[in-house]
């Protein structure tokens, strides 16, 4: 418990008396040199050693006060301190015939309110002994001839009167202030019980909504926001201040006033955060009720769906193409087989011709082509259809992409391939087989858009500063730039997507290979527009280095 609560009564209790003695010292002043008095009064200086003494033992109190323990038993002997010091005023006042009686009601008026039942009514007790023991000294006064007192009234049952009608007040008194301190007391207590019982359902009810994952706003009926949890603001991307007070569709600027109708179902709406990143977020209305019929505003429940529906999208399209892969490779299937005859009986049929027959043996050249075509369009088909898990060893990228560069440059003579690698290996872990088909694809599609003359770069780079032969580092980004008439910004959007093409004869699929192969090895592709102000498209293909070093390193097989 705080020290300064727990020391609250000993310090209400000082101050009490503090005052009452400030009090009775201002009025002793006032009577003593203001108001005229008869030179036959004498002197009140007990009155004035009685309050010298309180404030002595006041300060007393106050340098002990930080070192008490029992905070019930101290208040108990200042009261009865405070007690057997009225006692003594009394017999230095008048003794019987004192004005100061009443103080000890302030005794009992203590007791009630700090002290248990039993300690207030031994107190009460002590009182009585105390103004009886006032009473006998009246009687047999010791110091008659220093402290004379005014002689006792010679009937006893006058003495027995001005007794009863002194004690029995003070006893109604000391019941009635019991009742109404146990009364207090029990009230404190209820009150102490419920503030706790109330601070522990608002402490539950605050974690409840902070631990709740989806956001939550409160407003007002008029949509000024009153409250935000902290999923809502980490959803959001604001903080309270930034929205509290603030009108709901000003801060979700999408949020049209008729999805803001209660008993409807839930909605979509789109959000772009301080950051500029767009969300999709759900989002429901419930009423703000205080009471069965007293809407004071409303709860604004809502969800962060990006995520979700990027799963949902890629599950979707996992479904279509995975029943288009299907379907796929069972035309494909049975396109080959009689493609193959077909072929093969055209190739019969070229031999049978004679030499000078240009124009059978043109359309017989034209129906092998065609069907070379077609043979490779199968083959993207059923490469599209299924993506067979191969086994990834460690594999030296640069030695690839050079044997790569060789054959192309046999291949295509009129088109420049230039190669700026950073080192001469980079041992990567990833199928030789598959990153072949990934680089062929990309190099084949720089070679479509140039219409196959133009020049070709093929350059690597890494994130480390120290590169050696056969030193893996993190990760090695391959990039291969044509200057061919570049790609727009739209269709880079959708040119991993499969069946996408600008091409009049293009199938849409190689580049939909060349991005699944790269991600089966655990890579990254992106194609865009070359930003050194040159024509031209520019893939980069990033892969993580091989935590090995020094290792076999395997090749593709030779075509």
């Amino acid at each position: 418990m705080n020290t300064n609560i727990r020391l609250r009564p000993l310090k209400n209790i000082l101050a009490f008396r503090l005052l009452l003695i400030t009090l009775l010292l201002g009025a002793l002043v006032v009577f003593e040199f203001i108001w005229p008095h008869e030179q036959t009064t004498p002197t009140p200086v007990p009155l004035y050693c009685f309050i010298v003494s309180t404030y002595l033992i006041n300060i007393a109190y106050l340098l002990i006060l930080p070192k008490v323990v029992n905070i019930e038993r101290f208040i108990q002997r200042q009261l009865l301190i405070d007690a057997t010091l009225i006692a003594v005023l009394l017999y230095f006042t008048g003794g019987f015939y004192s004005l100061f009686f009443p103080l000890f009601y302030l005794i009992i008026l203590g007791g009630s309110i700090y002290l248990e039942r039993q300690h207030t009514i031994a107190l009460l007790f002590y009182c009585t002994f105390l103004y009886l023991l006032i009473i006998f000294a009246h009687t047999f006064n010791p110091l008659q001839h220093i402290f004379p007192l005014p002689p006792l009234i010679s009937s006893n049952r006058k003495i027995v009167s001005e007794l009863f009608f002194n004690l029995t007040p003070f006893y109604l008194s000391a019941f009635i202030l019991r009742l109404i301190a146990q009364e207090r007391f029990d009230t404190r207590r209820r009150l102490q019980k419920t503030t706790r019982d109330l601070k522990e359902s608002q402490d539950l009810n605050k974690h409840i909504i902070a631990s709740i994952d989806s956001g939550l706003i409160t407003t007002n009926r008029e949509l000024a926001v009153s409250s935000i949890n902290y999923a809502g603001s980490s959803i959001l991307g604001l903080n309270r201040d930034q929205v509290f007070n603030r009108d709901l569709r000003q801060i979700i600027p999408s949020l049209k006033p008729m999805e803001i109708m209660p008993g409807r179902r839930r909605h979509e709406i789109s959000y772009q955060n301080p950051e500029g990143r767009k969300l999709t977020l759900g989002f429901s209305f419930v009423p703000l009720m205080k009471g069965p019929s007293h809407n004071i505003g409303w709860i604004l429940i809502f969800q962060d769906l990006t995520d979700l529906k990027i799963i949902e999208k890629k599950l979707q399209e996992a479904r279509k193409m995975a029943a288009i892969g299907r379907l796929s490779a069972g035309i494909a299937h049975e396109i080959r087989n009689p493609l193959a005859s077909i072929s093969g009986s055209i190739e019969l049929l070229a031999q049978d011709l004679s030499p000078d027959d240009e124009t059978h043996q043109r359309l017989l050249r034209i129906v092998l082509k065609e069907s070379s075509r077609l043979d490779h369009l199968i083959s993207d088909f059923l490469r599209f259809s299924r993506f067979e898990s191969r086994r990834q060893t460690d594999t030296d990228v640069i030695g690839l992409l050079k044997d790569m560069v060789f054959l192309f440059r046999s291949q295509f003579p009129e088109t420049v391939f230039q190669e700026a690698f950073h080192s001469s290996s980079f041992i990567i872990k990833a199928s030789p087989e598959q990153l072949e088909q990934i680089f062929w694809n990309l190099l084949q599609n720089s070679l479509e858009a140039m219409d196959k003359k133009g020049q070709i770069t093929i350059s690597s780079s890494a994130d480390r500063q120290t590169f050696t032969d056969n030193n893996s580092s993190s990760q090695i980004t391959v990039t291969i730039t044509d200057n061919g008439p570049g790609i727009d910004k739209k269709v880079a959007e959708k040119i991993f997507e499969p069946f996408f093409t600008t091409k009049a004869s293009g199938t849409g699929l190689g580049l939909y290979i060349a991005f699944q192969l790269t991600q089966v090895n655990n890579g990254s592709i992106h194609l865009e527009k070359r930003s050194d102000n040159q024509t031209g498209t520019c893939a980069r293909i990033s892969f993580p280095g091989s935590p090995r070093k020094n290792s076999t390193v395997t090749r593709p097989p030779d075509n």
